[in-house]
């Protein structure tokens, strides 16, 4: 069991920092501590990944003129344990992404209330990231 989860999330908007958040904790890994770095561009991220290991990668597929497909074979080279989960309001960025070699992906529009007031996407999208830990790391 994981005691701790240690987050990345990767997304050049600060503004959609605190729904990925709120997503994680109301949805995700409610048993888990989080522990949540956050970063606004491709060169903060790739300086965090080479400075510790984590467990889940929150990746936008634009951030700020780079591209988040662009990073993520190395994350999965050097740790096979990291979750990468495609995060965009872009389906076409999350595409990109996944066929890079991210696990999952989140389309951030509907971690809004407003945009999903019964909660059935975001349940449905804990559920497949949670399926995805349990694989990697058991339960946690």
């Amino acid at each position: 069991m994981l005691e701790s989860i240690k987050i990345l999330i990767v997304d050049d908007l600060e503004l959609v920092h605190e729904p990925i958040k709120r997503f994680l904790n109301d949805f995700v890994f409610i048993k888990s501590k989080l522990i949540i770095d956050n970063v606004y561009n491709i060169t903060q991220a790739k300086r965090n990944l080479t400075e510790g290991k984590y467990d889940l990668v929150m990746l936008d597929g634009d951030i700020g003129g780079s591209w988040g497909y662009e990073i993520i074979q190395d994350i999965v080279e050097h740790n096979d344990k990291t979750i990468v989960i495609s995060i965009s309001n872009h389906d076409d960025f999350n595409i990109k992404n996944v066929n890079a070699g991210a696990h999952e992906m989140v389309n951030k529009t509907y971690l809004y209330d407003w945009n999903d007031k019964e909660g059935v996407f975001r349940v449905q999208k804990a559920e497949v990231i949670m399926g995805i830990f349990e694989r990697k790391f058991g339960k946690y």
